[in-house]
Order: C-alpha cells, then structure tokens, then sequence
C-alpha cells in the first residue's frame, strides 16, 4: 500500500507533515516536514504524493506501493 501523508496541527499552529502508518515527521534532505503554515503543508504532501519530493526516512517500497499486498490489491 502506498504511503500515506497527512498532516497535523501543533499547539502554536504550525504544521506537520507526517507518515500515516507510522505517524512519524517526514523528513525530505535531512529537515523535518514541521512549523510549516497549512499551504505549505498542502503543498509538501501533494509533492509527495506525486514524487517531486522524496523521504529520507519512508522505505522507498511504501512509498510505491510495492510489493502489492498479498491479495494482489
């Protein structure tokens, strides 16, 4: 299953983008995906998602989807 990005608000009101299945901070060349405003987070998910950015600490086979799960879906 490919990763899934959401994001969440800290008590200051900053943003984090964070891995769905783990709940850890993406982290894209060594910084932390954090104290971002909302369209910035927007933004680094939906680059995520299309690949234009890449996680350092996302195994690269969640990241894709691959292998597929064992019913082939």
């Amino acid at each position: 299953m490919p990763t899934t990005y959401n994001k969440r608000q800290d008590s200051e009101g900053l943003w984090e983008v964070y891995d769905g299945e783990s709940e850890e901070a993406v982290i894209v060349d060594g910084m932390p995906l954090s104290g971002l405003d909302e369209v910035e987070a927007n933004e680094a998910i939906r680059r995520l998602k299309r690949g234009e950015l890449t996680s350092d600490n996302i195994p690269p086979t969640a990241q894709s989807g691959w292998p597929p799960a064992k019913d082939g879906i």
